[in-house]
């Protein structure tokens, strides 16, 4: 089993944005991709669904880009893997029809449902990583 990039970039890139959320500072698609080392493009399409989801906010214009669109407290990993896999991450096929593929199937459905619940309990608060300011102050921003 791997996590799909796109989903692990999503939680990437919003720990970016939980880490300046206090702030209220509104990040650019350019700083994101660089501080998390994404193409821009790539980027860009993953905070489309992401906006389309409501977990962050587009702003427009000069001084424009994006930010979270609630506490990063309440946004958790499994309506981040909902937005980005349609809420499983496990796929499972209904499989060949051979005698034993439903209990087979019934028991990935069960994996599935036992990792959405614990990513439930998983914030962007816990994921959120230190921030230290382009002055080079030493100080972190939660």
């Amino acid at each position: 089993m791997r996590l799909p990039l796109k989903t692990e970039y999503a939680c990437q890139v919003l720990a970016q944005l939980a880490s300046t959320y206090a702030a209220g500072d509104v990040r650019q698609v350019e700083e994101l991709a660089t501080a998390e080392g994404l193409s821009p493009n790539y980027l860009v399409q993953i905070l489309t669904t992401l906006r389309q989801a409501g977990l962050v906010i587009s702003r427009r214009g000069k001084n424009g880009g994006y930010l979270l669109a609630r506490h990063p407290g309440n946004i958790t990993l499994a309506e981040i893997a909902t937005a980005m896999e349609g809420g499983s991450l496990i796929e499972s096929s209904p499989g060949n029809g051979g005698k034993s593929a439903e209990m087979v199937r019934a028991a990935w459905v069960q994996v599935n449902e036992a990792m959405m619940e614990r990513c439930s309990g998983i914030t962007l608060n816990d994921l959120i990583p230190p921030y230290v300011p382009q002055d080079g102050a030493d100080w972190v921003i939660f």
